[in-house]
């Protein structure tokens, strides 16, 4: 039998392809230096390690959330920040967010954690850090990615970044789904709103626009809602709609529901017809103290009408769902369009994606996971959260081929599969590199 230390190995000199991140553009971190309290981003110290998930644990362990947004500010030293985070850091320190967030630092800095004693000197390389082309450096050259899949949340709903064949950008649209924000998207694509016909018609121009350079389309819907997008027709939508133009009070929930729900599946023909993925956030809610779980748990269920629903759209079901993470391996063994991102998973729980890892490869076909995601806006921390996921794929396949459940010979099959080669084979990263070139915009070497 293979052993542990060869499937580690194996594992940490394949690269991944990252599926999910929400990283602030490279220039607007450089930008941000200049800019100082002025800019809309955290400031340049400890607050890049302990600002994005590592808060939640932190809160959740006792820390005021006014003392963390004086942590992400810029009027307190390292120093003074560390001393408000410290003793709420001690009771979280074993959370799959706070392993990150050491193994970013020792990566990184060359620390085996933030204390006292060094939370200047870390601040300082953090600082020091940021420079043009330290994007590549932290992604490629320590986390051992190709690239990353972007959902960026500067840009609504495509963000025109300077370096699309590192960061691939995903096409938001919840907006569209929503019909938020109808002013401004009406005038991007030079057109008046007032009826349903007009919002499609918009939808389309943004499709037309941005489509062929998207790398998927993303939904983080699932935060205010549940995933049961109801079949309504145009005919039935349009009067609502034009009366919610009108006066957004006029209709009432279930109203309101039956425009966003004619507007999903509107998008869902979009998607078709321009062969884009549909990234859905299911499962456990960033933040605290605000998720439903009763919404939740009906995930798995409402997305099957989905899949039925539009049997040509590959659907991209992510953070597996946890903590019904069992009940989505079933939708992926079941359906032929769905597919499972362990984007988030392997920091969220760490010990519930190892076990996920092994029981999924035991249920569906290898060929419907993507294993890693680091769903981060800091791009300091993406190299923890990589070593995790490697430790854990590893940890995973090692357990299946010691008890008898998967062959020696097919361990580096599925290895490249689950790491990158599946994310090849069902994103096209080429062709959208491609429309970036025939759109005339420059793409890095």
């Amino acid at each position: 039998m293979k052993a542990h230390r060869d499937i580690l190995h194996l594992v940490e000199s394949t690269p991944f392809v990252d599926t999910h991140e929400h990283l602030w553009e490279e220039q607007h971190r450089v930008e941000a230096l200049a800019k100082g309290r002025d800019s809309k981003i955290w400031s340049p110290d400890i607050a890049m390690l302990l600002g994005h998930y590592v808060d939640s644990d932190l809160i959740v362990a006792g820390l005021p959330a006014e003392d963390m947004e004086k942590v992400k500010g810029y009027d307190l030293s390292p120093k003074e920040k560390w001393a408000l985070v410290e003793p709420h850091y001690k009771s979280a320190r074993n959370t799959g967010y706070l392993r990150c967030l050491r193994e970013s630092v020792r990566r990184l800095y060359g620390e085996r954690d933030i204390t006292a004693d060094n939370v200047e000197k870390i601040s300082g390389l953090i600082r020091d850090g940021v420079h043009p082309g330290f994007y590549e450096s932290i992604l490629c050259d320590v986390a051992h990615i190709e690239y990353c899949q972007v959902n960026s949340l500067e840009g609504d709903p495509f963000m025109e970044t300077a370096n699309p064949e590192l960061l691939a950008q995903d096409l938001s649209f919840v907006a569209f789904c929503e019909a938020r924000q109808v002013g401004n998207f009406g005038r991007a694509a030079g057109r008046e709103v007032d009826t349903l016909d007009d919002w499609h018609a918009v939808i389309d121009w943004h499709f037309e626009k941005y489509g062929p350079r998207a790398i998927a389309l993303k939904s983080q819907q699932a935060y205010g809602r549940r995933l049961d997008f109801e079949q309504v027709s145009a005919g039935d939508a349009a009067p609502l709609f034009k009366r919610y133009r009108k006066d957004r009070k006029s209709v009432n929930e279930a109203e309101h529901k039956a425009i966003c729900d004619h507007l999903f599946h509107y998008c869902m023909q979009k998607a078709e017809e321009y062969n884009l993925v549909v990234k859905l956030h299911t499962g456990y809610y960033a933040g605290q103290g605000s998720m439903p779980m009763h919404r939740l748990t009906a995930n798995a269920g409402d997305v099957c009408e989905l899949l039925r629903a539009h049997p040509k759209v590959r659907f991209d079901f992510f953070h597996i769902g946890y903590p019904c993470e069992n009940e989505f391996i079933a939708v992926a063994k079941q359906w032929p369009n769905a597919y499972l991102d362990m984007c988030w998973a392997w920091i969220i729980n760490p010990a519930a994606s190892v076990r996920f890892l092994k029981e999924f490869l035991m249920a569906a076909p290898a060929n419907k996971l993507f294993s890693f995601g680091g769903d981060f806006m800091p791009v300091e921390m993406v190299p923890g959260h990589a070593a995790i996921a490697r430790q854990g794929i590893a940890q995973a396949i090692s357990e299946l081929v010691d008890d008898g459940w998967m062959d020696d010979g097919d361990v580096p099959d599925v290895v490249e599969r689950i790491m990158r080669g599946n994310a090849h084979a069902v994103f096209d990263q080429p062709g959208k590199l491609a429309a970036w070139r025939a759109a005339g915009t420059a793409v890095s070497k």
